[in-house]
């Protein structure tokens, strides 16, 4: 979520800010009254809140990374110590208890730990082999599916279990694939106009599904190649066989995580 040339202005830096924190606030799951009994209390959300709000860069991803050193589960760590953090900073923005900038840098450093911690989540969740499975879907807002429909065909002739899902805007595709709970997303994109369409669904899926390994794909990787790093995918392809050789190597990660 970082900010690369002027290709992100304020305002979507702003906008993604309240998506990491709307995302992440979302999934807080334990009742307030169990937080004590869930290793992470009031008193340590706040001060993690602090620490995201701070002037130390590093402060919160060090606390969170000792929290999990001290055993604490991965789940409670995103849907109690995490989230609670989350939603105490956006309820700060909200009551002008801490400016603008400040808060998309805590947001920012929320989207970092996320990212940092995608292991842990990862494999305290794999129980069984993940297989070759996966989502495609396209980018909200673009009305072609043909090339990503195609692609799923592709893929499925090959062995693959390809779950396609078009048309849907950004808050049912967000919570339709949260729901999936897929270890892998591929996304395509036609335009490379649909870039910040592209970087808020990208922001929203990891902060929602934080296992998620993303590639993005279609017409716009051909003609940008940067686009993905603008975008914050983990991979790109402009072209099946590539894609389908990044993907069979994040399968075989998977399977070395889960130990088989």
């Amino acid at each position: 979520m970082e900010r690369r040339g002027s290709a992100l202005p304020d305002a979507a830096l702003r906008a993604l800010a309240r998506e990491v924190i709307l995302r992440v606030s979302r999934v807080a799951e334990v009742p307030e009254a169990q937080l004590l009994g869930q290793r992470a209390g009031r008193s340590e959300i706040a001060a993690l809140c602090d620490a995201l709000l701070s002037a130390d860069e590093a402060a919160a991803a060090e606390m969170v990374r000792g929290a999990r050193l001290a055993g604490m589960p991965a789940a409670v760590l995103y849907h109690v110590y995490i989230a609670g953090a989350t939603r105490m900073l956006g309820e700060r923005w909200d009551r002008d208890e801490a400016s603008v900038p400040q808060v998309i840098i805590g947001a920012g450093r929320v989207y970092g730990i996320l990212r940092e911690m995608r292991e842990a989540f990862l494999t305290e969740r794999l129980t069984a082999p993940p297989g070759a499975h996966a989502v495609f879907a396209s980018i909200p807002g673009e009305v072609h599916g043909i090339g990503i429909t195609m692609a799923a065909d592709t893929m499925r002739q090959k062995g693959w279990d390809i779950t396609l899902r078009l048309g849907l805007g950004h808050d049912a595709l967000v919570e339709e694939i949260a729901d999936l709970a897929p270890t892998m997303v591929g996304l395509s994109t036609a335009l490379s106009s649909s870039t910040f369409a592209i970087a808020r669904l990208i922001v929203a899926l990891r902060v929602r599904c934080p296992q998620v390994w993303i590639i993005l794909g279609g017409q716009a990787v051909a003609a940008d190649p940067e686009i993905a790093a603008l975008v914050d995918a983990d991979a790109a392809a402009a072209d099946m066989d590539s894609g389908l050789e990044l993907m069979a190597a994040h399968l075989a990660t998977l399977n070395r995580l889960a130990g088989r």
